[in-house]
């Protein structure tokens, strides 16, 4: 017998970076390499430059000086705020699902969780507090996206967001059936916060056309430098 399940909808969450932010994914995107105060971030090839593009749109950067260990630098914290005002309309007790693929992300969800005054857990290869939120301990969870996949129950969020998504289609429909699954009583809204102009947009597309997306954003990029 086929399992109905509730309705599942999408939204794009539009977040504008900071000038600094976006000088800085300018700089990335046309040279592989950005100056940051107290270093640089370079980019070694096309698949690192789109890792280091997406870094950025998430707020913070591996900034690299001579001689001393890289370091992360926030940059901006546009998804954060955006993430804030999403919680602060919904009620204070709705369990929220919030992935992304970077330790950053987790970090921006744990600060928008303290902004709001709510609790939050987190599911990713160093804290594995699953079970505390199954439980009601607190209503949100950050999950990094590759500890999100296979498996995982989160039917007790209705709201999931995304503040970022990696490149492999297969995690990304992992985690969207991940609250979205028998068991899940409720309608579930997804929210993926995009940064304007940026290789989110690209990135959002390709997912959700269920396409590669490292081939997708490639082959893009190569069929415009070939329409010059």
């Amino acid at each position: 017998s086929v399992i109905e399940l509730p309705e599942a909808t999408h939204q794009r969450r539009i977040a504008d970076l900071s000038p600094k932010a976006q000088r800085i994914y300018a700089d990335l995107e046309r040279d592989f390499c950005a100056q940051v105060k107290g270093g640089e971030v370079t980019a070694s090839n096309a698949l690192v430059k789109l890792l280091r593009l997406q870094q950025t749109t998430s707020g913070r950067v591996t900034v690299e000086s001579d001689g001393s260990e890289p370091t992360m630098v926030k940059i901006d914290d546009a998804k954060e705020k955006g993430l804030i005002d999403l919680l602060t309309d919904v009620p204070t007790d709705e369990p929220v699902v919030v992935f992304g693929r970077f330790k950053a992300d987790l970090a921006s969800v744990h600060a928008a969780a303290c902004a709001v005054g709510r609790e939050s857990l987190e599911l990713s290869g160093s804290r594995r507090e699953l079970k505390e939120w199954q439980r009601g301990d607190a209503p949100i969870l950050a999950v990094q996206i590759s500890s999100g996949g296979t498996g995982i129950d989160l039917t007790r969020a209705a709201v999931v967001c995304y503040l970022s998504t990696g490149f492999s289609l297969g995690d990304y429909e992992q985690s969207l059936a991940r609250a979205h699954r028998p068991g899940q009583e409720r309608a579930v809204s997804y929210y993926h916060f995009v940064a304007r102009d940026t290789v989110d947009e690209k990135v959002y597309d390709a997912l959700r056309q269920r396409k590669q997306v490292v081939e997708a954003i490639l082959d893009g990029i190569n069929t415009k430098e070939v329409s010059r």
